[in-house]
């Protein structure tokens, strides 16, 4: 089936105005099979919630080849596309779109919780199948144990691991972010290989915009810090991301090659860029052609983030295209795009 073309618009004519940068604790158990990978190193991938992973993905594709940890601070339970009326009307199975595991009862409910985690387990799945960099863990059973005092699972492989950390979806603070950082890191040398920290990314995108931003005081300020931000940029205000962004650019914990935060392309933080390389973005967010020829939103569900987070895609019932991070013609937030910008310390 023929791929639909990356949707440009406004993204295109932003691209000139994108920064050049820079191109270049529980009782531990016996660490499952694990393999030194090229360089004998390891990545740490932090992201707030389940399905903001693909917000550090250039960073991935870059510079494949270490062992790579995904860390979700929380369990993304407190998305309204948990509920019943919401998951019946935005999961398209006929379209392509896996069915939530486990079908959510409600925001803020286990279910919910273990929804969005299988979600998070199948799409990483389903792009390690794509990519030989990365680790299938299919079949590995997780492994409860306490990280920073909150409840979290590892599930550990050749090449890789993750960990799912209940860490309470709106609730996340910079201090804590730390301290699990550091609790993952910790688990070096037991559950997880013993290897030095050759990065950290956050996938953690925000913009505070001026013009369009949410979270405001009634006088018509930003609520908890200064719109610093830049309107022709997706606006998102999410407290667990800018908590993660805290958290990661201004603590150190000793990466060899730094810690990098997803932002805006013209953040004055911002010193790296990296793209997704097109077929790679086809293969995670592609659509094809409609299923239905007369509803434009049928478009079938071919990439692996558009199968697996199909059901919890905004602002359609998928994910759209874009190559830059901005809004589309609603004002609404398309942050999941294919060229990103880091704020690197």
């Amino acid at each position: 089936m023929p791929r639909r073309a990356i949707a440009l618009g406004a993204a295109a004519a932003l691209l000139a105005v994108a920064p050049a940068g820079c191109t270049r604790t529980a009782t531990e158990a016996s660490p499952g099979p694990v393999r030194t990978v090229d360089g004998g190193a390891l990545d740490l991938v932090v992201a707030p919630h389940p399905d903001d992973e693909l917000e550090a993905w250039s960073l991935l594709a870059e510079e494949p080849g270490a062992y790579t940890v995904f860390v979700t601070l929380t369990l993304g339970e407190a998305t309204a596309n948990c509920d019943p009326v919401e998951v019946e009307r935005t999961t398209q199975t006929a379209w392509g779109e896996i069915a939530p595991a486990s079908p959510p009862q409600g925001p803020g409910t286990d279910s919910c919780k273990e929804a969005r985690t299988a979600s998070w387990n199948a799409f990483l799945d389903a792009a390690a199948e794509t990519d030989p960099h990365l680790p299938v863990l299919a079949g590995v059973p997780a492994e409860p144990l306490e990280l920073a005092g909150h409840p979290a699972r590892v599930w550990v492989a050749d090449g890789g691991a993750r960990v799912a950390v209940d860490g309470g979806d709106g609730e996340l603070t910079a201090d804590g972010i730390a301290e699990v950082v550091r609790a993952v890191l910790a688990l070096r040398g037991g559950r997880l290989p013993d290897l030095p920290l050759r990065r950290v990314v956050g996938a953690s995108y925000a913009n505070d915009a001026p013009d369009a931003g949410v979270n405001r005081a009634a006088d018509g300020t930003c609520t908890d810090r200064p719109c610093e931000g830049d309107p022709r940029y997706a606006e998102y205000e999410h407290p667990d991301h800018w908590a993660v962004r805290e958290a990661l650019l201004t603590r150190d914990v000793g990466a060899q090659r730094g810690t990098c935060v997803a932002t805006w392309p013209s953040d004055p933080a911002a010193t790296r860029t990296a793209s997704v390389p097109v077929a790679t973005y086809e293969a995670l967010t592609g659509l094809g052609e409609r299923v239905d020829p007369d509803d434009p939103q049928s478009l079938a569900r071919e990439g692996s983030f558009q199968r697996a987070y199909g059901w919890l895609a905004f602002p359609e019932t998928y994910w759209p295209q874009t190559e830059l991070p901005v809004p589309d013609a609603e004002g609404n937030p398309l942050i999941m795009a294919r060229v990103q910008t880091f704020a690197c310390r």
